[in-house]
C-alpha cells in the first residue's frame, strides 16, 4: 500500500508542476509533465496494491477534481495565447501599411533612361 500511496502523491506532484507550467506559459515542460502524468495514472489505475485501499476512489476524485482545474487553467492559457496571436496579426498589418507608405519613389524616375 505504501506503493499506490506514493503513486497518488506522485500523481498529484506532476499535476503541481504541470499548473505551475501553465502559468509560467513553459509549453516545453509542460507537454513532458502531461506524457508522465499520463504514465503515472495509468500505473496507478493498474496497480492491484492500490485498489485494495479504502481510499483509492476518493483519491480518483481528487486526482479528476485536479485535472478539471488543469482543464480549466490550459483553456485559459489558450485564450491567452489566442488572443496575443491575434494581437500580433493586427500589429503586423499595421506596420506593414506603415512599410508600404513609407516607400519613396523618386520623382524622376519615370523619365530618366535606364540605358544612359
Amino acid at each position: 500500500m505504501a506503493e499506490a500511496g506514493d503513486g497518488y502523491e506522485r500523481i498529484m506532484g506532476l499535476c503541481r508542476e504541470e499548473l505551475a507550467s501553465i502559468g509560467e506559459r513553459d509549453t516545453e515542460r509542460l507537454c513532458s509533465v502531461l506524457l508522465e502524468r499520463e504514465q503515472a495514472i495509468g500505473m496507478y489505475v493498474n496497480d492491484e496494491s492500490a485498489r485494495q485501499d479504502e481510499a483509492f476512489l476518493g483519491k480518483l476524485e481528487q486526482i479528476r477534481d485536479m485535472n478539471a482545474m488543469l482543464r480549466h487553467e490550459a483553456r485559459k492559457l489558450h485564450q491567452s495565447l489566442k488572443e496575443e496571436l491575434l494581437q500580433l496579426r493586427r500589429e503586423n498589418k499595421r506596420i506593414t501599411g506603415y512599410r508600404n507608405g513609407a516607400m519613396v519613389t523618386p520623382l524622376g524616375r519615370s523619365v530618366v533612361s535606364r540605358k544612359g
